[in-house]
């Protein structure tokens, strides 16, 4: 009941603002579920297939880092991209309720002058529900951007470690 009195008050910019939650919270959950399940496959398969046909008395570390661990690194930051993107244009989203709220306001201006704020009240709601939302989806992804950026290069910190103790050198 609150949420869909919420939207109803926000207005329609608030749609797309959840259609662009959704994304986000897709891929933060996709990073999550690469970081912590699909990075064990990588860790304990894929590393022991490229250990067994590149043995490390015949390949250089420097040849290591350029396959292996280009391919880690292309598959453990796809989509981190488009998740900036998607972070980035939430304010400006929150922006165009703002201005969507205020057409709005204005328009009862025009009819019915400053003596009635009431009918002014839900543009001005229009105005300032987008806006904290936006700014909220904004601070939760940028929180979980950072972080999934700090693991992943946790991540790729241990599979270089790991890759130095199965022998390879410089």
């Amino acid at each position: 009941m609150f949420l869909s009195e919420l939207i109803t008050r926000g207005g329609p910019v608030l749609y797309l603002l959840f259609i662009l939650t959704l994304i986000i919270f897709y891929i933060v959950f996709n990073k999550y579920f690469f970081v912590y399940v699909e990075k064990k496959e990588w860790l304990s398969v894929k590393l022991d297939n490229f250990i067994n046909s590149n043995p490390p008395s015949s390949v250089n570390l420097i040849h290591v880092e350029k396959t292996f661990l280009s391919e880690f690194n292309r598959n453990s930051y796809q989509n981190i991209k488009l998740l900036d993107g998607l972070i980035g244009m939430c304010p400006m989203i929150g922006l165009l309720g703002t201005v969507y709220g205020m057409i709005e306001v204005f328009e009862v201006l025009s009819f019915l002058g400053t003596g009635n704020p009431r009918a002014m009240s839900s543009g001005v709601a229009k105005a300032t529900i987008p806006t904290m939302a936006s700014m909220v989806i904004t601070l939760f992804g940028l929180y979980f951007r950072q972080d999934i950026g700090a693991r992943l290069e946790k991540s790729n910190n241990e599979i270089k470690n790991l890759i130095k103790t199965r022998g390879y050198s410089y």
